[in-house]
């Protein structure tokens, strides 16, 4: 059995009955040398495809799985429910439109229509995209406030000469993203392409993720983009209908 197979096997012993597992647990069910486990646990938390615990000594899956599972969870609800609208606001706008979750890694492209347009922005379904990004500010702002300082913890990284990194500016910018429920970014992810983003709710108010429409520098006039971001609340609360 080589290296991969043996990681994998380890990962398929995570399961809705065994969520968090000990090293022990792992080598009895595994059959393997309590060594080889331990390699492999360390190989796979590094790459994030698991998580360890030091208060419980326990492993669990970690954000790699999860950004798999979106990827193959396509057909999902929330994908099926907004895809028709990220189509019809790409047809509208004649630029991009996606759609966000937020994950362990950040903000994760979970769909995207393309501009009919020749500029097409590199917005790809898998892409985790960084916190002062529309969606990055959306689904932070919009989710829970006790997670902020977690957030802020780290150094926030400068992609651009115009990002945001002072603490207490972005947490002022958080709290009006979550008033106004809209988020601008004017080149903090990457100068040439602009964005504007809104949180998605469903029925019982619970942030389901992010809707963003990303035209490329010059056609990112404010009356553009305050054009895109009234498209966007439209269709997120339509949307918000149809989510259970």
């Amino acid at each position: 059995m080589g290296t991969l197979e043996r990681g994998l096997l380890l990962l398929e012993l995570f399961d809705a009955d065994n969520s968090e597992m000990s090293l022990n647990q792992l080598r009895e069910q595994a059959g393997l040398p309590k060594a080889t486990i331990q390699r492999l646990m360390k190989t796979l938390e590094a790459r994030k495809w698991v998580a360890y615990d030091s208060v419980t000594r326990k492993y669990r899956l970690g954000a790699s799985v999860l950004r798999i599972s979106y990827l193959a969870a396509s057909h999902s609800e929330l994908v099926r429910v907004t895809h028709p609208f990220l189509v019809r606001l790409a047809e509208e706008t004649r630029e991009t439109a996606s759609l966000c979750v937020w994950t362990d890694l950040g903000p994760l492209m979970l769909d995207t229509v393309l501009t009919p347009r020749h500029f097409k922005p590199a917005t790809n379904i898998g892409m985790i995209l960084g916190l002062g990004t529309a969606d990055g500010q959306v689904l932070v702002a919009c989710g829970p406030e006790e997670a902020w300082d977690g957030y802020l913890t780290n150094p926030i990284p400068r992609h651009t000469e115009l990002t945001v990194t002072n603490p207490d500016q972005i947490r002022e910018r958080w709290l009006t993203v979550r008033d106004e429920r809209v988020a601008f970014d004017r080149g903090e992810w990457n100068l040439e392409i602009p964005a504007v983003a809104v949180p998605i709710f469903d029925r019982q108010g619970q942030l389901r993720g992010s809707m963003a429409i990303a035209p490329p520098l010059e056609r990112a006039t404010e009356e553009a983009m305050r054009g895109h971001a009234k498209a966007l609340k439209t269709a997120a609360a339509e949307i918000s209908k149809r989510l259970a």
